[in-house]
């Protein structure tokens, strides 16, 4: 199975440093580097050749994403599996203060936290994900950096924990090939 996978456009939460997790924050219009880095990644996509489903998670920047690389609404399918880590108490909080609280631990053992949900939860959507779709050849995913970083630790190690020892920028566009 291949995976495209692109971070969602940027919000004001993350020109700010702040965390979003399952806050609903919705995109700043893209400025002229992204609207190029949208190009490029569009010319990727069509290179690399049709995909099965186009899927977005269910939270609207993702959506709204998906709408300036030219997706209809109706072809992006709101799948909760994508969704982003729910960072509890530290939501709406600049990154930082969520990092001085958790310390080594957040770099070194995510998947032991619990912040509003198990960081391990990630985990448990991605593998989720990946046997809901295991018959398509190819998917395209709009999803959120700290979703995104698990599935390349996944993807890399088996599991989750060295997730936050990556940096996956808005707008990125990672390709997966997955036995």
């Amino acid at each position: 199975m291949e995976l495209l996978v692109i971070r969602h456009l940027p919000t004001h939460y993350n020109n700010s440093g702040l965390l979003q997790g399952r806050l609903d924050i919705d995109i700043e219009p893209p400025n002229q580097e992204q609207l190029l880095r949208i190009a490029e990644n569009q010319r990727k996509i069509r290179q690399v050749g049709p995909v099965d489903r186009v899927l977005c998670s269910s939270l609207n920047r993702t959506v709204q994403s998906a709408l300036a690389y030219g997706y209809t609404e109706r072809a992006c399918i709101r799948e909760p599996l994508l969704n982003e880590l729910d960072f509890g108490c530290y939501e709406g909080l600049p990154r930082q203060e969520m990092w001085d609280a958790l310390g080594e631990a957040w770099w070194q053992s995510p998947d032991y936290l619990v912040l509003g949900e198990p960081v391990l939860a990630l985990q448990q959507r991605i593998t989720g994900l990946l046997e809901k779709y295991a018959q398509a050849e190819r998917l395209l995913l709009f999803s959120h950096g700290a979703w995104i970083r698990a599935l390349l630790s996944y993807s890399r190690i088996g599991d989750i924990r060295d997730m936050n020892r990556m940096t996956v920028n808005n707008n990125d566009m990672l390709c997966l090939t997955l036995a």
